[in-house]
C-alpha cells in the first residue's frame, strides 16, 4: 500500500466550519428522511455568545482528544451504507469496514483506509477490523466528493477535527443556530444547526445565503462531538454519525 498523502486540497484547506464542511455537500444527490429536530433551524433564534464559543472549540477538542470510534450511516442512492470504524484526526486518516445494503454497493464487505486526497479498499473483507491496516493487498484510488456520497462522508468525518479553534464571531453571523437540548447515549447535550451556505444568485451575480440547518452537532458541555449528521446533495439525504472514546 502507498503511503496516503499528506497534502490538503484547496476545496478543504480553509478554516471554519462554514468553509471546510459546507462545500462538500452540494455535489451527491440521493434520497432518504432527515433525522428530527427539536426546532427548525430557519426559525431558532441566532446563537449567544457562550453558544457560539461551544459549536467553535469542538473540532478543536476532537483534535486534541486524538481519535475516536465511529459508526455511521450513509446514504447510497436510496440505500443506507454502514461504516465502523476508527479516526485519527491527528494525522487526518481513517481506517473502517464499509458494509453495503443493496443498491451499487449490493451487500459488499470492504476495509477503507482514507486520508483527506486518497481511499484505499480491500474488497470482500471477512475479518474483523483490525488493530493496523494490513500491508499488502490494498486497491488505492483519489476521493471523488463530487459524485460519491461514501468519500464525501469519509472526507466530513476527518473535516470533524481542526488544530485550533474555529472563530466564534464569525459563528454568531453564520446563520448556526441552537436547535434545543438532548441526550446522546446518556449524556446531555446541545443541539446545533450548523452555518448557512453562501452561494452565487442565478440571476445576478451578488450571493445569496440558503437557509442554515445542513449540517446537525451534537455537543457536550465539555465540546466533544457525540453525534454528527449532515445532508448529502441536494435532496433529503442524511449522514447519521456516532462518536465514541
Amino acid at each position: 500500500m502507498r503511503p496516503p498523502h499528506r497534502r490538503t486540497p484547496a476545496a478543504v484547506s480553509a478554516r471554519g466550519i462554514a468553509l471546510t464542511l459546507l462545500a462538500l455537500l452540494g455535489g451527491t444527490a440521493c434520497t432518504q428522511e432527515k433525522p428530527s429536530a427539536p426546532v427548525s433551524a430557519t426559525t431558532a433564534p441566532a446563537l449567544t455568545t457562550p453558544q457560539a464559543e461551544l459549536l467553535a472549540v469542538t473540532r478543536f477538542t476532537n483534535y486534541r482528544r486524538g481519535a475516536a470510534k465511529v459508526t455511521a450511516d450513509i446514504p447510497v442512492q436510496g440505500h443506507s451504507a454502514g461504516l465502523t470504524g476508527r479516526l485519527d484526526w491527528r494525522r487526518s486518516t481513517g481506517l473502517a469496514i464499509l458494509q453495503g445494503n443493496g443498491g451499487v454497493l449490493e451487500h459488499g464487505r470492504h476495509l477503507l483506509r482514507w486520508d483527506r486526497t486518497t481511499v484505499s479498499i480491500q474488497h470482500n473483507w471477512t475479518g474483523p477490523l483490525p488493530a493496523h491496516p494490513p500491508r499488502h493487498g490494498w486497491t488505492q484510488r483519489s476521493l471523488t466528493t463530487e459524485t460519491s456520497t461514501v468519500d464525501t462522508a469519509l472526507l466530513l468525518l476527518l473535516n470533524l477535527a481542526a488544530d485550533r479553534p474555529d472563530n466564534a464571531q464569525l459563528l454568531l453571523h453564520s446563520g448556526a443556530r441552537r436547535l434545543g437540548a438532548e441526550k446522546a447515549g446518556g449524556v446531555p447535550v446541545t443541539v446545533f444547526a450548523g452555518p448557512s451556505i453562501t452561494t452565487p444568485r442565478s440571476t445576478s451575480p451578488g450571493p445569496t445565503r440558503t437557509p442554515p440547518g445542513r449540517t446537525r452537532y451534537w455537543i457536550d458541555a465539555d465540546g466533544g462531538l457525540r453525534r454528527f449528521s449532515a445532508r448529502l446533495g441536494g435532496g433529503t439525504a442524511w449522514l447519521v454519525v456516532k462518536f465514541s472514546t
